[in-house]
């Protein structure tokens, strides 16, 4: 039976072998990857659905995070941008930093993810009549700049410097700071489990003392309330940190934020509850207008680019520059 088959096979191959290899030709060409990402206006993601709580609570309107469509570009989706206005190309070797991989992009950007939605529910959590406590906080290297004089790598966990434990990122940041330019530090850091000693020269960044590296927290809080977060593999970034907070903060204390409106935003959020400028501001403004959204709340950093966008394409939703999470929740509890 199987020899039948097989001899059936050979027989259609042979047969018709030319247009066998015109298809697969033509199936490379349609699927290959390109050394170009393409950005274009992506849309709106419901937060109510990204977290899990236990109050369930349900609000009239919506409270949303914009996000940009991006992809890797093949020779279909490549000619498309090429004459679609609100879509740009850029190469492959500008979309890291330096010589950054792209799985190290990869790595950097779900740990701003994970470091964002921790951040967002400490947040909201002291916004609100709730007991936390942080525990397990780890401090990680997630991005090298070309210039660090380090032997420090991307996932070393750093727990010491000069001797000293290192309980958070804002202890080393504190640290460094009363340093100076030119100043020598050693780390000690987990590097697959195994503990080492790594040296640094702190450069001069806009005037300060720094490792010249990207450094993101991992914790866990343990409260009363147990959040869960219920984001794809694919998704990253920490730019939903603001609508994450706002979100947690809605559900846990049953407020309607939304006033049955659909609210839209972006931007990350630190331990301070600041509210940060994120990148792509163009495309998620135009993404929440093609979803109708009533009110786009803004970093104050991106607010001018966002302005320009509106009033360009003549859009109607309320763009409302905030620069801390207590500014957003004034505005929609008014």
């Amino acid at each position: 039976m199987i020899n039948k088959i097989y001899e059936k096979i050979k027989q259609i191959i042979k047969e018709d072998y030319k247009t066998l290899i015109t298809y697969i030709i033509i199936f490379c060409l349609l699927t290959m990857h390109l050394p170009y990402y393409i950005s274009s206006p992506g849309g709106l993601i419901n937060t109510e659905e990204k977290i899990i709580t236990k109050e369930n609570f349900k609000q009239k309107g919506s409270l949303n995070m914009a996000y940009v469509s991006e992809m890797h570009a093949t020779i279909p989706t490549f000619i498309w941008a090429s004459l679609v206005k609100d879509w740009d190309i850029e190469k492959e070797k500008d979309t890291v930093v330096g010589s950054e991989s792209i799985k190290d992009l990869e790595y950097r950007n779900h740990m701003l993810l994970n470091e964002a939605n921790i951040i967002a529910e400490l947040t909201a959590y002291k916004h609100s009549n709730i007991n936390y406590e942080i525990i397990n906080n780890k401090t990680f290297v997630t991005y090298i700049d070309d210039l660090a004089q380090t032997n420090l790598k991307v996932k070393d966990q750093i727990i010491k410097i000069d001797g000293k434990d290192v309980p958070n990122k804002n202890y080393l940041f504190s640290y460094i700071s009363s340093k100076n330019i030119g100043d020598k530090v050693e780390l000690t850091v987990l590097r697959n489990n195994k503990e080492k000693i790594k040296k640094a020269t702190l450069i001069d960044v806009k005037s300060e003392p720094k490792i010249g590296a990207l450094i993101t927290e991992d914790f866990e809080i343990k409260s009363n309330h147990k959040i869960k977060f219920n984001f794809k593999q694919e998704e990253s970034g920490p730019s939903g940190g603001l609508m994450i907070a706002l979100t947690i903060y809605s559900n846990i204390n049953k407020i309607d934020l939304t006033g049955g409106k659909k609210i839209a935003g972006t931007g990350t959020i630190d331990i301070d509850g600041n509210v940060g400028e994120i990148s792509g501001i163009k495309y998620k403004i135009m993404g929440a207008a093609k979803e109708k959204a009533d009110i786009f709340l803004v970093p104050e950093a991106n607010y001018k680019e966002a302005k320009k966008v509106k009033k360009e394409k003549g859009y109607t939703l309320d763009i409302i520059p905030v620069e801390t999470f207590e500014e957003a929740l004034r505005y929609l509890t008014k």
